[in-house]
This record gives structure tokens, C-alpha cells and sequence, in this order.
């Protein structure tokens, strides 16, 4: 037998229970998140999981081939310039991860504790560069790096090298400083 056949009261909940229970901290805490959660599940997680999902099918010409394989992993992990590139990646995104820490902490730890009354001043300082364009910041180190950029002008004009340097943009080390200052 059940127990709203043995004349217990049906499992509803009151009015003013209802009400109380949504009023709570917690229901109204996930009625804030939830647009967030849901914005960064559909555009941010979804197409990460369609581009895994990608990652083990195969290119026939013109036609996808939907059939489960490991064969790109086994080539990108075996093929000496895929496994080349996924290194220098890794090492690039690990150096600049590194570097942004390195100069980031201390400044964030002076305003923290020794900004005093200017400690808005300081962080409005801070942000002004991510007011502009992450594509003018980049070429703004093209032009500071370049052939007949302002590092090569500086470096001919105090005799350490004769000519400009092709040496300083499109290598690693530019890559480097560009994200870590971007």
C-alpha cells in the first residue's frame, strides 16, 4: 500500500512554503548563476566537446568519415613535425604562463599591500593597456621588434650592432614577449 492510500497528506508543499523556499539564499543564488552557467556551457564547453568529438573521425576527400579511430592522435603524436609543433606550443604557452606570473605577482602584491590611498589609482593604471586592441598591441611589437624598428634604430644607434637585426621578429622569443605583454 502506499502512503497517500493509507490517508497520509498528499506531498504538497504550502504557499508560504513555496514562497519561503524560493526566497532562500541558495535557489536565489542559482537563479544568478544560471544565465552565466548556461552562456558558458553552450558557447565556451559545447564547441569543445563537437571539436574532441571531431578529433577521432577521419577526412575521405570530400566527405567526413564518422567512424571511431585513434589514427590522428597516433599521427600527431608520431609524425616528428606534428610532434614538433605540440612542443614548441607547449613550451611557449608554459614560458609565457611563467614570465606573466613573474611580473604580474609582484606588482599585485604591492598594490595589495603597500597601494595605500592610491591603491585605484594604480589599478586603473594597470588596465588602461587592456582598453586597447589586442591586434594593435601585437603590432605594436612588430613595429618595436621590425627590421627598422624602434629596438634596431636604438641598438645601431649606440654602436652595438651595424646593421638592423632580422633576428629580433618571427621566432619564438618574439612570440614570447608579444603574449606576455598582450
Amino acid at each position: 500500500m502506499t502512503a497517500a492510500a493509507e490517508g497520509s497528506p498528499p506531498l504538497r508543499m504550502s504557499r508560504a512554503r513555496r514562497n519561503a523556499l524560493l526566497r532562500s539564499e541558495p535557489v536565489q543564488g542559482f537563479a544568478l548563476i544560471s544565465p552565466t552557467f548556461l552562456y558558458a556551457l553552450v558557447l565556451l564547453v559545447l564547441p569543445i566537446l563537437v571539436v574532441f568529438a571531431h578529433s577521432f573521425w577521419t577526412q575521405n576527400y570530400l566527405t567526413i568519415d564518422h567512424a571511431f579511430t585513434l589514427e590522428n592522435y597516433r599521427i600527431a603524436l608520431t609524425e616528428p613535425i606534428y610532434r614538433d609543433l605540440l612542443w614548441r606550443s607547449l613550451y611557449i604557452s608554459l614560458t609565457v604562463s611563467v614570465l606573466t606570473v613573474i611580473l604580474a605577482y609582484p606588482i599585485a602584491y604591492f598594490i595589495s599591500f603597500h597601494g595605500g590611498r592610491h591603491k585605484s589609482l594604480w589599478l586603473f593604471l594597470i588596465t588602461i593597456p587592456l582598453w586597447t586592441s589586442y591586434l594593435l598591441r601585437v603590432m605594436s611589437w612588430k613595429v618595436i621588434l621590425g627590421y627598422n624598428g624602434v629596438l634596431n634604430s636604438g641598438l645601431m644607434g649606440l654602436g652595438i650592432i651595424d646593421e638592423p637585426s632580422t633576428a629580433l621578429l618571427y621566432n619564438s622569443s618574439a612570440v614570447i614577449i608579444t603574449l606576455t605583454h598582450a
